[in-house]
């Protein structure tokens, strides 16, 4: 974008040149809604940025509200935050052992792409090396955004009821992978493809019993103020509930759930404090 000039008479034969103080506010603002929308997981919090945006540009004035927008790109950008607090997840469906020390929790939206991302990335790899190795419990809650994505919750349904066959990671994996295909008609295929028993499974489906389940799970993630998936949360086991030590968000690298599971593991097994 090329920004407007206009040329001061005093000092025309220097060739000296101001920047129009309102073009290059303007200029700036947009430059930095660009930035928190490509920053901010949370559609809640970008709105909250732009606004500051306009109101900054409608002032013209790039002070008290320059630094609120940093502030709110800096504290987006950090996708590990300590977190406080605790959480009951029995009867939860995960993978790896049931009495490990350390549990992720995530919450996720069948429909959404960057829960997508992370399931055939980071989480296949947090699967072999973390769950299957017994250093980890992975945990999962739905959160369907069924204003957004009208076919999440139905798949959440399809993923309790492949649980009860054992193949939840299997059915997971598969609905993930054909993100575009979650129809219900599509559902019974996914679940062969998975391993299932078809006439089971679509007993199950048509029951409608896990939707009471899922919603408590949305309910949940609610008031733990999650507003964006996937957004996970890692915690001390102390039976069917955890103590919360770290909140995630996003897809992030398997690099980022490493380090903080691992850190998660010495303070469980050095007792220290968090």
């Amino acid at each position: 974008m090329r920004i407007a000039r206009t040329q001061d008479d005093s000092n025309k034969d220097t060739g000296d040149l101001k920047v129009n103080r309102y073009t290059a506010s303007t200029v700036f603002c947009y430059f930095l809604t660009g930035v928190i929308s490509a920053v901010c997981a949370d559609s809640a919090i970008s709105r909250d940025a732009q606004e500051l945006v306009m109101q900054t540009d409608a002032s013209s004035g790039l002070g008290d509200e320059y630094q609120k927008l940093l502030k709110i790109i800096e504290n987006k950008r950090a996708p590990v935050q300590s977190f406080e607090g605790a959480l009951d997840i029995a009867g939860r469906p995960g993978v790896g052992p049931k009495d490990s020390n350390v549990i992720l929790v995530e919450f996720s939206d069948f429909q959404c792409p960057f829960c997508k991302r992370h399931q055939l990335g980071a989480a296949q790899q947090i699967h072999e090396k973390l769950a299957l190795t017994g250093q980890l419990r992975y945990v999962f809650l739905d959160f369907p955004m069924e204003a957004k994505h009208p076919l999440a919750a139905k798949a959440a349904s399809a993923a309790r009821c492949a649980e009860e066959q054992g193949r939840y990671w299997e059915m997971r994996s598969t609905m993930y992978t054909n993100q575009k295909a979650l129809n219900e008609i599509f559902l019974v295929e996914h679940a062969k493809t998975a391993g299932l028993n078809e006439g089971d499974f679509s007993k199950c489906l048509q029951s409608g019993k896990y939707d009471a389940a899922i919603q408590q799970d949305a309910a949940v993630g609610r008031s733990l103020g999650i507003k964006g998936t996937p957004t996970f949360f890692l915690g001390i086991n102390s039976g069917n509930e955890i103590n919360l030590i770290r909140r995630i968000q996003g897809a992030q690298p398997y690099e980022v759930f490493e380090r903080e599971i691992l850190y998660a593991v010495d303070i469980a097994e050095n007792k220290s404090e968090y």
